[in-house]
C-alpha cells in the first residue's frame, strides 16, 4: 500500500528511483517467495521494514509541506535502511532457518571488516565506531536466533571471529588512531585487542566445558560487547591520553576479570520499563540524526560512554541492591 507513495516520491525526484526500484523489486521477491515456502517466520525484518517506510513517508510529508527540516539529511539514510531490510526480508525467507544466526553474524563481520577499512584508509574513526556500535546490534539478535532456529556446527566461533573483528580489531585500530603520542595508542590498542580474544576464547572454552548448549544470562568478566563500547566511545570522546587510557586499562582488566556481568540482550533490556527504552530509543536516533545534519557526534557518543559506563558499574549496582538490609523490608 506503501508503493504508489514511494513512486510518485521518486517520480517527484525526492526519492532515487533506483533506491525505490530496488526496495520494491525485494518486496516483490519475497511476496513471491511466500507462494512456495512453507516456513514464514523470519518476517522481523519485515515489520522494521514496514515502521521504517511508514517514518519515511512522514518525514517526507513534513517536508513537503513545510520546508526543509533537521532531519533532512535522513531521508536518503532511511531509504537505504528500508531497502536493506527489504533484501534481509526476502533473503531470510530462502536460506534455511539454521543459517539465520550465521547471516547476522556475517553482518556483524561486515561491520567490523568495514570499520577497519574506515581507519586503514585515514577516514574519520567515528565513522568506524559507528559500524562497531551497528555491529553490536547485530550481535544482540544472533544468539536468540541460533536458539530459535539452530546453527551450523560451527556457528557459535564463527560468532566470536566477527565479535573479534569488530569489538577487538576494529577498536583496537580507533584506540591507536586516539593518541598524541603514536606508541601509547598502538600499545593500548594492542592490550584491548589480547583481552578481548582471550575473553572470547575463555567463553567458548568454559561454556563447552559445562555442558551449556544454549545462551546464558550471566558473563563472567566484561563482555566484549560492552568494552567495545566504552573504549571506542571513551577515546573519541575524552581529551586527554591519561583519561583514555585509564579507560582502555579498566576495560582490558574488566573483560579478562571474574566479574559477574549480567547478559543484556537477556537479562538486562527485559527488565527495564518499555517507556523507559523507546525513550531512550527515540532520544538517541534525534540525537544522532541531529549530528548525520552537522556531522558534530558529540552527543550520541556521550550517551554511549554514559550507557557503557553505568552497565560497567552495574555490579555494584546490583550488590548494592542485594544486601541483606535491603532484603529484610521486603514482604513476608
Amino acid at each position: 500500500m506503501y508503493a504508489p507513495l514511494l513512486v510518485y516520491f521518486a517520480w517527484k525526484g525526492v526519492y532515487s528511483p533506483w533506491l525505490v526500484a530496488a526496495l520494491l523489486g525485494f518486496d516483490a521477491l519475497g511476496q513471491f517467495s511466500r507462494r512456495f515456502l512453507e516456513e514464514k517466520s523470519a518476517n522481523l525484518f519485515g515489520k522494521a521494514k514496514t515502521f521504517l517506510i511508514v517514518v519515511l513517508l512522514a518525514v517526507t510529508g513534513v517536508e513537503w509541506i513545510y520546508g526543509p527540516l533537521p532531519l533532512h539529511r535522513t531521508i536518503r539514510p532511511l531509504l537505504v535502511i528500508c531497502t536493506g531490510l527489504a533484501f534481509c526480508s526476502w533473503a531470510f525467507k530462502v536460506v534455511p532457518n539454521y543459517w539465520y544466526a550465521n547471516i547476522l553474524s556475517l553482518l556483524n563481520l561486515v561491520c567490523g571488516l568495514g570499520g577497519i577499512w574506515v581507519i586503514v584508509t585515514g577516514r574519520d574513526p567515528v565513522y568506524a565506531f559507528g559500524l562497531v556500535f551497528l555491529g553490536q546490534f547485530l550481535d544482540l539478535f544472533d544468539g536468540r536466533a541460533a536458539e530459535k532456529w539452530g546453527s551450523t556446527p560451527r556457528g557459535e566461533i564463527f560468532d566470536d571471529v566477527a565479535d573479534g573483528t569488530s569489538f577487538g580489531v576494529t577498536v583496537g585500530l580507533i584506540v591507536a588512531t586516539a593518541f598524541d603520542r603514536a606508541w601509547l595508542g598502538v600499545g593500548l590498542g594492542f592490550v584491548h585487542l589480547v583481552a578481548t580474544v582471550y575473553r572470547l576464547i575463555r567463553f567458548v572454552v568454559e561454556k563447552r566445558k559445562k555442558g551449556v548448549a544454549g545462551g546464558v544470562h550471566e558473563f563472567s568478566g566484561l563482555p566484549s560487547p560492552g568494552g567495545a563500547l566504552l573504549v571506542g566511545s571513551g577515546c573519541l570522546l575524552l581529551p586527554s591520553d591519561g583519561w583514555k587510557a585509564a579507560v582502555v586499562l579498566v576495560s582490558s582488566a574488566l573483560m579478562v576479570s571474574r566479574v559477574s556481568y549480567a547478559h543484556f540482550g537477556r537479562a538486562v533490556l527485559p527488565r527495564t520499563p518499555k517507556l523507559l527504552r523507546v525513550g531512550f530509543l527515540a532520544l538517541f536516533l534525534l540525537l544522532l540524526a541531529q549530528g548525520v545534519r552537522t556531522d558534530e557526534y558529540g552527543a550520541p557518543l556521550t550517551i554511549s560512554f554514559a550507557a557503557a559506563v553505568i552497565y560497567v558499574a552495574s555490579p555494584v549496582f546490583r550488590r548494592i541492591g542485594r544486601r541483606p538490609g535491603r532484603e529484610s523490608h521486603g514482604a513476608p
